[in-house]
């Protein structure tokens, strides 16, 4: 079942007897909050690689966990930064061919060997939600299942409290948070998986 803003909105109202209309950035800080929380938003994205070009920035709402495929071929082995200075020491345009390995460093995940042709690549990875995506705050599409509505709604309260300056209020809502609804979806193990359209930009 779809949780939807207009729920949320109607639940904050009616807990804490308020007409409030547009509560949209405290579901923002709320869902935000959620998926750092732990690992509960996957993506799954492509990017064509560039002839010659060895670097490609990471998604912006990227955590961790990332995993490239090219086709349908196996996953590219993950290798640290110093195994990647290694191999490209030499490296010519030569040298190029279809990647197999990939590292990660500052912002980067870097190709191995460096693309000779546009390949399309699939990332894989663990992602939290942005609190502003081309510009505009907005929580329209709301990436978690029914088993999370309590955990939202008791974190939009505490967000909302804390604006309003209601500490004692929000502490309580931070606690209901904690205490009851973590545990109940901390043990979800198949974890939701949304595609995006990627620009590395």
């Amino acid at each position: 079942m779809t949780i939807t803003k207009a729920e949320i909105l109607t639940h904050l109202n009616n807990e804490l007897n308020r007409t409030e209309t547009d509560i949209d950035s405290h579901i923002l800080a709320a869902l935000k909050h959620l998926s750092l929380e732990k690992e509960f938003i996957w993506i799954e994205t492509t990017v064509p690689t560039i002839v010659g070009r060895p670097y490609y920035s990471l998604p912006l709402d990227y955590i961790k966990k990332l995993s490239i495929k090219i086709s349908d071929n196996n996953s590219l082995e993950l290798i640290d930064w110093g195994e990647y200075q290694s191999l490209i020491a030499n490296e010519t345009a030569a040298d190029y061919g279809e990647p197999d390995r990939f590292c990660i460093h500052g912002g980067f995940w870097y190709a191995y060997p460096t693309a000779d042709a546009e390949y399309t690549v699939t990332l894989f990875y663990n992602a939290f939600i942005l609190e502003s995506e081309d510009g505009v705050n907005s929580v329209d599409d709301i990436p978690f299942r029914d088993i999370f509505r309590e955990a939202i709604n008791s974190l939009t309260l505490a967000y909302y409290c804390l604006s309003k300056g209601l500490k004692d209020t929000a502490n309580t809502y931070f606690t209901i948070y904690k205490g009851v609804n973590l545990p109940l979806i901390e043990k979800l193990v198949q974890h939701q998986v949304r595609e995006v359209n990627y620009n590395d930009w």
